[in-house]
């Protein structure tokens, strides 16, 4: 009953009944030459509320700690980055904003790095100049790279800069993570 039920739907859907033949027709754009028009779905995540800032312990949806299985349902992002020989695995955003997820040896956000994108809650972000950051933040500490800022949630924020001149990378990372300086 299944294969006549099915036989049935597909004879319905290709315009064919069982005794009279689909008439000749010229291929239009998006079918083949049989005249059968190829059809596939598009899915894709929409977030309602799309991440504006990081926060003391995460990113929207993605939050420090959060496993691969959660962060990858986000659609926040996109395939590896990093070479599979390191411990750590980047993973970039699929955003129009630059940076990436980047997942320990346990498979569980260990920081999230924007290098292009939303700022902080407080308001510091790429393109500010470095000395915002103790203005900000009065507990800041001056590393070679820029400024660490222990945070209330045992995670931190870290500001740098290429040059000197201005914010160009801003992070949030667990206390303790050894995937980069």
């Amino acid at each position: 009953m299944r294969l006549i039920t099915t036989a049935a739907l597909v004879a319905a859907l290709t315009g064919c009944t069982a005794n009279t033949a689909a008439p000749e027709q010229p291929p239009t754009a998006g079918a083949d030459v049989d005249g059968v028009v190829a059809v596939s779905t598009v899915t894709e995540t929409v977030l309602a509320d799309p991440p504006t800032a990081l926060d003391h312990g995460g990113f929207g949806p993605i939050r420090i700690g959060s496993t691969f299985a959660e962060v990858e349902a986000t659609g926040l992002i996109g395939r590896r980055s990093s070479p599979d020989a390191q411990p750590c695995a980047y993973h970039d955003f699929t955003m129009p904003l630059r940076g990436s997820v980047v997942f320990d040896r346990d498979r569980r956000v260990s920081s999230i790095i924007i290098s292009r994108g939303p700022g902080t809650v407080e308001g510091v972000g790429n393109g500010d100049l470095p000395s915002r950051v103790p203005e900000v933040y009065p507990s800041a500490v001056r590393n070679e790279f820029g400024y660490l800022v222990p945070l209330d949630t045992s995670n931190t924020y870290g500001f740098y800069s290429i040059d000197g001149t201005v914010i160009t990378t801003v992070d949030l990372r667990r206390a303790g993570q050894t995937c980069h300086r």
